[in-house]
């Protein structure tokens, strides 16, 4: 299932993955084009002892500044933001910018950083139409929640397809909810992310 209307000039792209998303968020970030301006934020679910070397390995596939999320951070064009193992980030705006927040409660699910408490911030503090919200590979359900609410204030989302996923538990879940616009393989997610930026 395709959808290639994806709206132009996004404000943000959120990335949520689990088991399976390391190499495929490497891919992601390796097919974007130099000095790429949309801001990317991306919840991988990993212990905090892995977050550091995961975000030393993304900054090796672009130009772009690839960081480690922390309290306050402000989300500057053309960055591409790590969540911090064991803590959840989220968006506010502050003096007409917007930071980054952190939380280690539990609060949806068992899973910190979770992808469902970045999207549904993303959607308090942004335009829906300007979010592009993509779920790949991984156990469970987190992001669904957020997939179907983003989708349905009218911003554009993309589950990673059940053949290229090494487990299909969150992008599935999400489909079932009726939270995507498009279900699409990697390469193709890529393409869109392009495209949603321009």
């Amino acid at each position: 299932m395709g959808d290639m209307k994806a709206p132009k000039n996004a404000k943000i792209i959120l990335i949520g993955a689990s088991t399976g998303g390391p190499g495929v968020i490497e891919k992601l970030i390796s097919a974007l084009p130099e000095h790429f301006s949309v801001p990317i934020c991306i919840v991988q679910h990993f212990p905090s002892e892995l977050t550091h070397s995961f975000v030393s390995r993304l900054q090796t596939c672009t130009s772009n500044k690839v960081v480690e999320s922390s309290e306050g951070l402000i989300l500057e064009e053309g960055s591409i933001v790590v969540a911090r193992g064991g803590m959840h980030i989220g968006f506010q705006m502050k003096n007409c910018c917007v930071v980054i927040t952190q939380g280690c409660e539990a609060i949806r699910n068992d899973f910190i950083p979770s992808v469902d408490v970045m999207m549904l911030s993303a959607a308090e503090i942004y335009e829906p139409s300007s979010i592009l919200a993509i779920l790949l590979s991984g156990i469970g359900d987190d992001g669904a929640e957020g997939m179907v609410k983003i989708k349905s204030l009218g911003g554009f989302t993309i589950c990673q397809d059940e053949k290229s996923s090494a487990v299909f538990g969150m992008p599935g879940r999400a489909i079932e909810r009726g939270g995507a616009s498009s279900v699409l393989p990697v390469d193709e997610v890529a393409e869109m992310m392009v495209r949603f930026g321009k």
